[in-house]
């Protein structure tokens, strides 16, 4: 095992991806101490994990072992509780049941609704940038609210709400912190966790905020009490709806994209100017710089990724920045390219039973948001040195200074 992971080093999360490039070449299957878990770096090896059944999804208990060593939870504790009945945590059959409980949320009729909605929204953030404005911070002047617009007005979380839920989200993301110390302490998590569960139950039933009609959050509770699933899992599903939609990983790749077309601006001049080129840019923009860099998986059994033997019971980190990465499976893969032909190959949306339900409302977020912003503003350009949030797990810009040109 190796015990010097550079992974593990906060040094390397304004730029991972030569540190990744390394590793890949030399130790593609590593011991991570930082994440007490083993390390994949290539594509090949990442995507034959995603969709082997002996590494279970159903990781959280190893997971929290890792994030707070000792401190064990009873079954029926709201942590259990959560990460055994939401989607990203189960495995079929439970995985396939909770699936089929949110269909009607993402269905064609649906997603054209979603469409339209997300669409204006762009187009209205865009616009609200003041006439002879130079200079903006991208991240808090724009990409910040693209999300929080979006979970509103598509979604359907009640704006009247967003105080009491964007801060619980805020600290319950840093769980998801990477291989670094937790900023938060685990009672405060479940506090947290408690929080935004009384406040979905009180949201079907009524009692908070007010859901708009063919939001996705309206679908969910239409649908309930139509499927095996119960009041709890419902519930469950919200919370992970909730943190999903406040995650960076939305305006992550929203801001990350913009820094790739300020510093490529030849590739604007192809968004603009070529069809295929602009269908593609939500695709490349996350292969070249996706907020979720890593995934966790747990070994139901003993098995071998890459020549390396994994224990059962241990941790399995997949990283799939490092994979969206590989010149293996995308030539040049450091140069972001809108012509690049196999960019819906990256796996940031996952593969499998547990490919991501949300995929096609983020790319809808970012075709929408890069239309409206090059219609406007088709010669941005750096203005600055941007700022990095120090989280490897969930990559995501402090600040972008931008000169609108």
């Amino acid at each position: 095992m190796t015990h010097s992971s550079p992974l593990s080093n906060p040094s390397i999360v304004t730029d991972p991806y030569p540190a990744y490039a390394d590793l890949a070449e030399k130790e593609p299957v590593h011991w991570c101490d930082g994440l007490s878990a083993w390390a994949v770096m290539k594509y090949a090896d990442c995507a034959v994990a995603l969709k082997d059944s002996r590494l279970k999804a159903d990781r959280m208990e190893e997971v929290l072992s890792v994030k707070f060593s000792g401190q064990l939870l009873p079954p029926d504790n709201i942590y259990h509780r959560f990460t055994k009945n939401v989607m990203m945590y189960a495995d079929p059959p439970r995985h396939t049941a909770l699936r089929k409980s949110t269909q009607s949320a993402f269905t064609r009729v649906a997603h054209e609704y979603y469409s339209e909605v997300i669409e204006r929204v762009a187009s209205e953030l865009v616009a609200g940038i003041p006439n002879g404005t130079r200079e903006i911070d991208a991240v808090s002047d724009l990409v910040a609210k693209l999300p929080v617009q979006s979970a509103v007005h598509a979604f359907g979380v009640p704006e009247e709400d967003l105080e009491f839920i964007i801060p619980r989200v805020d600290t319950l993301m840093t769980y998801w912190s990477g291989p670094q110390d937790q900023p938060v302490e685990l009672e405060k998590l479940l506090e947290l966790l408690t929080d935004l569960h009384v406040y979905s139950l009180e949201l079907l039933q009524g009692k908070r905020g007010r859901v708009v009609a063919e939001t996705v959050i309206a679908r969910l509770a239409a649908g309930q009490g139509e499927t095996d699933v119960t009041l709890e899992q419902t519930l469950h599903q919200l919370v992970l709806l909730f943190i999903a939609l406040f995650a960076p990983t939305a305006s992550g790749s929203a801001s990350s994209g913009m820094l790739a077309f300020a510093t490529n601006p030849d590739q604007i001049q192809r968004f603009l100017t070529d069809p295929a080129c602009a269908d593609n840019a939500a695709s490349e923009v996350v292969r070249y710089n996706a907020s979720n860099q890593f995934t966790w998986r747990a070994a139901a059994t003993e098995l071998e990724i890459g020549g390396v033997k994994i224990e059962e019971g241990q941790s399995v980190v997949l990283f799939l920045g490092a994979a969206n990465r590989d010149p293996e499976m995308f030539p040049r893969p450091n140069e972001f390219d809108l012509g690049r032909r196999n960019s819906g190959k990256h796996l940031s949306f996952g593969m499998g039973v547990h490919s991501c339900l949300g995929r096609q409302i983020a790319t809808l977020q970012l075709k929408w948001f890069f239309t409206a912003l090059f219609a406007r503003f088709p010669m941005i350009r750096l203005a600055g040195e941007p700022s990095w949030n120090p989280n490897l797990e969930f990559r995501s810009l402090r600040s972008l200074p931008l000169s609108l040109g």
